[in-house]
């Protein structure tokens, strides 16, 4: 009998399914957050109210801002590998904190440590996707490593299904810390550096621009609107996602539908959101990124509206999808978008101020879905369809994009490296 040898894997792949199932963890951590809150404010002893739930999930989202900003000079001065695993390291011991927090304070707090390190993850996952991966299918390659995030809330919805019956949120914080830490953090120590070695992150240093010449081309011509135009867009993106998937499941819980039913949504809305990742970030190589965004933010805020009446179950399943697509799973594209839009000196820096001060926009998603809780599901899914529709103005007005701004190439690694 004839035996074929085993072709090896590429490399990049590797770092792309390890970055993946990292990913899947913020993701993760995301969705079971918003999956646990009925389980919350049912918890004896703590008489949480909507509002101090709120306040608590956004304890984690202004870690991750930190998280997010920081990243960058982390890894240009330890690389993206490093920063990678310790992003990993960093917030699986602070999910673990998490599931034994004593009081609610102390959940709040565990929660914030837990953002710092998931806010830096992004970031380092991207840049060490990005600085293996070949060049023809970058962008496509790290649109499908962030579906990890859709994929995480998921994961999560089923883990409430199985734990939170039973009152289990601390078990299934613990999942999301014991999981990574156990499987992520030793298969990268030990195979991370010979499937990204420095040389392949450091290649391009020495044409990486100074600090002070990218921000003053990332200002000229135009560039500061228009990098208040994606900061603004990236921080509703960021609204939509953490105030839906945080209070998604209370608010059609408070609709009439059981729990299982209203996590069961919650993974139809993930699914979109993955789909709306990957095929956007698909699409947007053959049209341009902002037709997506502009078009995918409509979508999404026409989807959204559609929840706040009662639809047959099929319409019903599809206003998920579609609202899963046109918020959470636009977030990659808008970052692609980005990336081609300022000059290769400047883009770099502005990826990084995109990510990290839209992520402010985050923080303000737990907080309002908790202000909106109790009020008619009109009020609430109106209040976020047009969060989402005024991104998707915005986009089209202000985000026109000019030949001169998008014709220089720039090496990925070094906007993956800055960013």
């Amino acid at each position: 009998m004839t035996t074929h040898p085993r072709l090896p894997l590429p490399a990049y792949i590797s770092v792309a399914v390890l970055a993946f199932i990292a990913v899947s963890a913020d993701g993760y951590d995301l969705a079971i957050f918003g999956a646990a809150i009925p389980d919350l404010l049912a918890y004896p002893t703590w008489d949480l109210t909507p509002a101090r739930v709120g306040v608590i999930a956004s304890t984690a989202i202004i870690g991750m801002c930190i998280g997010s900003i920081t990243a960058g000079l982390l890894a240009d001065r330890y690389g993206a590998r490093r920063l990678f695993l310790a992003c990993v390291t960093w917030f699986s011991v602070a999910m673990i904190l998490c599931a034994a927090a004593p009081t609610a304070e102390l959940l709040g707090v565990a929660r914030f440590v837990a953002g710092i390190g998931l806010g830096g993850l992004g970031p380092a996952a991207i840049a060490l996707t990005m600085s293996v991966a070949p060049e023809h299918r970058r962008n496509f390659i790290n649109g499908v490593m962030l579906t990890g995030l859709p994929i995480g809330s998921i994961v999560a919805a089923l883990s409430a299904l199985a734990f939170l019956e039973g009152g289990g949120w601390r078990a299934v914080f613990l999942i999301g810390g014991v999981i990574p830490l156990f499987t992520v953090v030793p298969l990268g120590v030990m195979k991370l550096r010979q499937w990204a070695p420095d040389g392949a992150q450091s290649a391009s240093a020495s044409t990486t621009p100074s600090t002070r010449a990218s921000l003053r081309a990332l200002v000229a011509g135009g560039g500061a609107r228009a990098l208040v135009a994606f900061i603004v867009v990236t921080a509703c993106c960021q609204l939509l996602s953490y105030g839906l998937l945080t209070w998604l499941p209370q608010i059609m819980k408070s609709s009439g539908y059981s729990l299982g039913s209203s996590l069961a949504f919650l993974i139809i809305f993930s699914i979109g959101a993955m789909a709306g990742s990957t095929t956007g970030s698909w699409i947007a190589d053959k049209v341009g990124g902002r037709a997506v965004v502009i078009i995918g933010f409509a979508i999404g805020a026409a989807a959204i509206f559609g929840l706040s009446v009662q639809l047959p179950q099929p319409l019903l399943y599809a206003a998920l999808f579609f609202a899963g697509a046109g918020s959470v799973g636009v977030q990659p594209v808008v970052y692609g978008f980005a990336a081609t839009y300022f000059p290769a000196e400047a883009r770099g820096s502005a990826l990084g101020l995109i990510a990290g001060l839209g992520r402010i926009g985050g923080i303000f998603g737990p907080i309002l879905g908790g202000l909106l809780a109790g009020l008619p599901a009109l009020t609430n899914f109106s209040v976020f369809a047009t969060i989402a529709l005024l991104a998707s103005l915005l986009s089209w007005a202000v985000l026109t994009g000019t030949p001169d701004r998008v014709s220089r190439p720039v090496h990925s690694d070094n906007v993956a490296a800055e960013l």
